[in-house]
């Protein structure tokens, strides 16, 4: 019986597969608009929409995989799921996407350190619980921030006062983190600086002070404005003239980890420096595209999108935008964890769901 079951499966998935095929076999005819590529490619960022979907609880958790008893959940993976449902709202609004979103930031804040930080959980979907583990201080506050001014714009109410306390606390986890220099290590036990953590430290802040100033809490708003500035001026230490490339991070004496031999994490950090970062730098777009490629392990194909996005070369942006939707035909709720589809989603989106540029002061 579980063999049949399995092979019911496969064939499904296959069916589902080649119907999304069929929604855009013609795509690579013609450059199209913003607006006809989501009309065309809605099957598949709806297939990604439910794969995130499946992975919250009923008491608002968002979960790495959403099959099985087992759970594992990543609260800075989790944010970019919530995002990712924010920013299909966006282009067609959906009730219940804005409700899951609501759930997962009260569950955020009930679950959130004194200090605004926050732990991994694991365990089964009926018993659950911290495991006294997290990657990162900075990240998880900072993209909970961009969640809550993302949700704040789409219900276009005041959120509760559980969700704007956590917002305020999670400032004061960066701020725990964020070293004389403007740059943030990723935890006080890891002083480690690490580049794209401090890209999305900039990117939180800032959407933080919005969020601030649309609940009429303007010393927070001017205190996380004044907060993405520091870090802003100094993120070009990251940039080593020598080698013309980003280092991935730096230690506390300032020693830059340079290197461009593994995907992960010398390549990631240049698309994310390449998606995020003004000015753009074409030349370090050349040499990734000659070092590395779309989907080697680290990598993916949908963060090569979003640093294309703003490379000028319309023609390689279609092409990683059809290897995005191809790679996403695969993707199911055993195969991927929750923030490939999401990050997919807002690679697919583009627009109002890319996240701010960082201004790059000069050093």
């Amino acid at each position: 019986m579980k063999t049949s079951r399995i092979q019911v499966s496969i064939c499904f998935t296959a069916l589902v597969a080649m119907l999304l095929r069929l929604s855009y076999v013609t795509y690579a005819v013609e450059v199209p608009s913003r607006t006809s590529a989501l009309e065309k490619d809605w099957a598949i960022i709806e297939h990604c929409l439910g794969i995130i979907r499946n992975c919250q609880l009923d008491d608002g958790m968002i979960r790495m995989k959403g099959n099985g008893d087992p759970v594992w959940t990543v609260p800075y993976f989790s944010n970019f799921a919530a995002i990712a449902l924010l920013a299909a709202y966006e282009v067609r609004p959906n009730p219940k996407d804005l409700d899951r979103v609501e759930r997962w930031l009260t569950w955020y804040a009930r679950n959130q350190e004194a200090d605004g930080t926050i732990y991994d959980r694991s365990g089964s979907v009926s018993a659950y619980k911290s495991n006294g583990k997290r990657d990162s201080t900075d990240s998880y506050a900072a993209t909970f921030l961009m969640t809550a001014w993302r949700y704040k714009k789409a219900c276009n109410k005041r959120p509760s006062d559980e969700i704007v306390n956590a917002a305020r606390r999670a400032v004061t986890a960066i701020d725990a983190v964020m070293q004389a220099d403007g740059l943030t290590i990723a935890k006080p036990d890891y002083p480690i600086k690490y580049l794209m953590d401090n890209i999305e430290v900039y990117q939180g802040l800032i959407e933080g002070a919005l969020f601030f100033d649309s609940v009429d809490m303007k010393e927070e708003a001017q205190k996380a404005r004044r907060m993405a500035s520091r870090t802003a001026e100094s993120l070009g230490k990251f940039w080593s003239e020598q080698d013309h490339h980003f280092a991935n991070a730096i230690d506390r004496k300032g020693k830059l980890f340079i290197g461009l031999s593994k995907p992960y994490p010398h390549g990631l950090a240049q698309l994310f420096a390449l998606a995020h970062i003004t000015p753009k730098r074409p030349g370090l777009w050349k040499e990734i595209n000659e070092k590395f490629k779309p989907d080697d392990q680290g990598m993916p194909v949908e963060r090569w999108l979003i640093a294309a996005s703003g490379m000028g070369d319309g023609g390689q942006e279609e092409k990683l935008r059809k290897a995005t939707l191809e790679a996403a035909l695969l993707f199911t709720s055993k195969n991927v964890y929750v923030q490939q589809p999401a990050i997919t989603v807002i690679a697919l989106i583009d627009g109002n769901a890319r996240f701010p540029a960082v201004p790059l002061a000069d050093q």
